[in-house]
């Protein structure tokens, strides 16, 4: 038992104090970098023990000194590229602002590495990294007038929406990558003339004239993107709220 390497998430909290030295070229840092440069090109259905070895030229029992499994080897590389980076400014003493760009942070990075959502949420829930979200968030909140299980309840309102639009966009490059399409925007192109090809007045009249009113329809200008059009309508619910409660 002594000698079994600390779980995961143990490993993310006392990092230091438990990592194993760096052993013929081998360190728990280049077996989580190796696991994050091959979940980026190939996806987190890529990940084993066995590919991560691979990558390193080492045997995959060589791994098991760093990691104790599959799953803590994902923790790890998660918790790594999900860390806010170092340069990330929140705008000081404008929750709105903030709040904006505390969301666009975290879409940024799962654009950058889609795989993120796929690592089930139960085993990220307590990381290093998602505790420093939820403070960036809080600090940015830490005037506006609500109570405290508001303002969590909005972050994890902002980060449900950034996790479902990772899942959209993610679904939109893998049809572009079968030849389905080209972009998201075609998909949701797509998506219009399907439902305009199967729905009638009489079963969905609200859902044909949201069709025939543009909405799978692109949108031009980038302030509208479909991302940020759903940011600023949740924001605007956010103002709302906020203003009730007395804090304008």
């Amino acid at each position: 038992m002594g000698s079994r390497p600390p779980s995961g998430l143990e490993r993310l909290w006392r990092r230091e104090a438990v990592d194993r030295q760096p052993r013929l070229g081998l360190s728990l840092e280049r077996v989580v970098q190796s696991g994050i440069e091959l979940a980026d090109a190939e996806g987190l259905g890529a990940i084993s023990m066995k590919r991560v070895a691979e990558r390193l030229g080492f045997t995959t029992m060589s791994l098991y000194r760093y990691v104790t499994s599959k799953d803590d080897l994902l923790l790890l590389m998660h918790d790594t590229v999900s860390m806010p980076a170092p340069d990330l400014k929140i705008p000081a003493g404008d929750w709105r602002a903030g709040l904006a760009e505390w969301t666009r942070a975290q879409h940024l990075n799962l654009r950058a590495h889609p795989w993120l959502d796929e690592v089930r949420y139960i085993e990220r829930a307590g990381t290093p990294s998602q505790l420093a979200w939820i403070e960036l968030g809080l600090q940015t909140l830490t005037d506006v007038p609500l109570a405290e299980f508001e303002k969590m309840a909005l972050l994890l309102m902002l980060s449900g929406y950034v996790s479902n639009q990772a899942r959209l966009e993610a679904a939109s490059v893998h049809g572009a990558q079968e030849g389905a399409f080209a972009s998201p925007e075609e998909a949701t192109e797509a998506f219009g003339r399907l439902l305009r090809s199967v729905i009638d007045s009489e079963r969905f009249p609200a859902l044909l004239r949201a069709v025939e009113g543009g909405a799978f329809a692109p949108v031009e200008g980038p302030t509208y993107l479909p991302f940020e059009l759903g940011l600023e309508i949740m924001l605007d619910g956010i103002e709302q709220r906020v203003a009730r409660a007395g804090g304008g």
